[in-house]
């Protein structure tokens, strides 16, 4: 079987363009895929599908090294593996709410990164809202060593983490949403009402130029409830959300005063949040 070399852009490469493109890196040092990890995203894009064997042979490598680069490509959402091969990724429901457990494994190590950022920009002596999320709950674990500082958060496991530790912490009362274990509804809305927060933390579930998006109006109502009371709101996205919506639009892009993420966003994203004056923050492997 012959397969053509495809670049990103689905022009025709030269078997030495592909060997010497080599790995790419952004300016914070991050990993980014290889040459052929491209030229196999993009092969795939312009058959549908396409076998290990016939990756290996066109590049001259193992299979067993289109399997890693496979898994790689798996684990950041460019590919999905299958039947000996690989195809593109289906589109999720726009309502599909993945289990919190699934979600905490999503691009740890890109989450690891974020919340290291994150903790830069808390100081002592300061009251910060924490909002219910996988990358606010690893931020939560970042900061329990902080002294004098204060937090109030909707998130029961937030909560649970940073009660014995050297953080004050504030739940407000309300309704509990047992998939996300978050509280929820007109009295912790209200509550919140009663609190000023020099920094508020979100997570979100899906961004693009149109806005911030959740998937539950329960959670949505409680972000919003944080965001009005914060002196700045600080957004933690991770890169898997890029590009896409959910259920419920929390608001614009303009809510926020600050994205920390871990890698680039998309250009119009990136075009859109500056318009908004949104602060973009890509975090390294140290931090900010």
């Amino acid at each position: 079987m012959t397969i053509a070399n495809i670049n990103e852009h689905g022009e025709n490469m030269s078997e030495t363009e592909v060997q010497d493109q080599g790995v790419s890196e952004n300016s914070s040092g991050r990993r980014l895929q290889t040459a052929r990890q491209r030229a196999l995203v993009a092969m795939v894009k312009s058959r549908d599908f396409i076998t290990v064997a016939d990756m290996a042979a066109h590049f001259g490598v193992s299979e067993m090294t289109i399997r890693r680069d496979l898994k790689a490509l798996e684990r950041d959402g460019s590919l999905e593996r299958a039947h000996g091969g690989a195809v593109l990724p289906e589109a999720e429901p726009l309502g599909a709410e993945q289990p919190f457990r699934d979600r905490q494994v999503k691009n740890l190590d890109g989450k690891r990164k974020i919340v290291r950022a994150a903790a830069g920009f808390i100081r002592q002596h300061e009251m910060i809202g924490l909002d219910v999320g996988t990358t606010t709950l690893m931020l939560a674990r970042e900061i329990v060593g902080f002294p004098n500082l204060r937090a109030a958060t909707n998130s029961l496991r937030i909560a649970m983490t940073l009660a014995d530790s050297l953080v004050s912490v504030f739940v407000p009362t309300g309704q509990v949403r047992p998939l996300e274990m978050s509280i929820t509804g007109g009295r912790a809305i209200r509550e919140l009402g009663n609190y000023r927060f020099d920094k508020t933390f979100l997570g979100l579930s899906a961004v693009d130029e149109t806005g911030l998006y959740d998937f539950s109006i329960e959670d949505t109502e409680v972000k919003q409830a944080f965001a009005a009371q914060s002196n700045q709101v600080i957004a933690l996205v991770d890169s898997s959300k890029f590009g896409k919506t959910s259920t419920v639009r929390l608001g614009g892009l303009e809510m926020l005063d600050v994205m920390i993420t871990d890698a680039p966003p998309p250009q119009s994203l990136a075009r859109a949040l500056k318009q908004a004056r949104v602060e973009l923050v890509i975090a390294g492997d140290e931090g900010r």
